[in-house]
């Protein structure tokens, strides 16, 4: 078992170190709401992802000054996993090339229907971007029914053997590439074959559960793709087989460490804990904005963040430590809540 570099231990521990430095060592950066690709009937993100363009997304030289005013502050990496495609965006690719050229690490999650050839896929290499895949089944037919359209699951496939083709996979004991595996009725018997793929190819296997948000709530889906409790005890020995552990979904170092800003330069966190990651506790957001980046500068939403997470944790703990009292198997969006919660706490130790 291999861990993916961006969500590894070691990088983990070295920006959490940096943050309480004072440093702002990561940004979770919503690129787009634009999502044309693929139409995932579990979507976490529905109505705010989009088959066009959104008005008053935030512009390239607003995420330009964002980075490099974060630079100047220790920024280490920068992660793009929600909301639309980041390679849809025409941002994407300006962002990784200023990225490389300030030796700034970056993570994001793809439904790879963009790495169209190898050239695309020796891009990524080339400019060090690490990439979450969506890769739930090798069955097409029933990845095209996730995925919400026929003929996608294909391009995803090759996707992923373009990015092996360019060097993509494990590097000592870290890797650049991992897959995104949620576990549902339409996947479970598939799931076994892609974790062995994994293994075998220097892969993080990337399982995480059915969030109880976006389309999966609009829709009513959750009786119909949860899986039972005997396939998840199935799945659980896979797994932790493969981690040769206990598995769990390694924690995002994002949620934890510098800013979430959405795709209209808002600096939003969790309205109940004050964390970077909306989704984590999978169930619909609730956020609450705490500034902007076209009002205030990137230093100024960090002490607002500290500050507002400070308040939450000591007015609020116990129903904190309630809310993510919550029973995973695998992991949510970055990680298993009571574990974050935990390490939150060590920080105001």
């Amino acid at each position: 078992m291999v861990e993916y570099l961006p969500w590894s231990k070691k990088t983990l521990g070295d920006l959490l170190v940096s943050q309480k430095e004072g440093n702002i060592p990561a940004l979770d950066i919503e690129l787009t709401g634009k999502c044309t690709g693929a139409c995932c009937i579990y979507c976490d993100s529905k109505p705010y992802v989009r088959s066009c363009g959104i008005k008053g997304e935030i512009d390239w030289f607003t995420i330009k000054k964002v980075v490099l005013d974060a630079k100047k502050h220790g920024l280490k990496w920068i992660y793009t996993c929600g909301l639309g495609e980041p390679m849809e965006d025409e941002k994407f690719w300006n962002l990784i090339y200023l990225l490389r050229e300030n030796d700034i690490g970056l993570s994001m999650f793809s439904n790879g229907v963009f790495i169209k050839d190898r050239y695309v896929a020796q891009e990524l290499k080339k400019h060090n971007v690490n990439i979450i895949l969506k890769m739930d089944t090798f069955n097409e037919e029933k990845f095209d029914k996730i995925l919400g359209r026929k003929g996608i699951a294909c391009k995803i496939f090759a996707a992923r053997d373009y990015l092996l083709e360019a060097g993509y996979g494990v590097r000592e004991s870290y890797t650049d590439l991992a897959f995104s595996i949620v576990p549902t009725q339409l996947s479970i018997d598939g799931i076994a074959e892609v974790v062995k793929f994994c293994e075998e190819n220097g892969i993080f296997a990337s399982i995480g559960e059915l969030e109880q948000a976006g389309e999966v709530i609009n829709n009513n889906l959750n009786d119909t793709l949860s899986i039972s409790e005997n396939e998840i005890k199935e799945l659980k020995t896979i797994a932790d087989s493969y981690f040769q552990g206990s598995y769990m979904r390694p924690i995002c170092p994002c949620i934890l460490t510098g800013l979430h800003i959405d795709n209209f330069g808002n600096c939003v966190v969790d309205k109940d804990t004050g964390l970077n990651c909306k989704w984590f506790l999978l169930k619909n957001p609730c956020t609450i904005m705490l500034g902007n980046v076209h009002d205030d500068s990137v230093f100024s939403l960090f002490e607002k963040v500290n500050s507002y997470r400070k308040d939450c944790f000591k007015n609020n703990l116990n129903l904190i430590q309630l809310s993510c009292n919550v029973s995973y198997t695998f992991g949510g969006c970055g990680g298993n809540p009571k574990d974050i919660i935990e390490l939150v706490l060590k920080q105001y130790e």
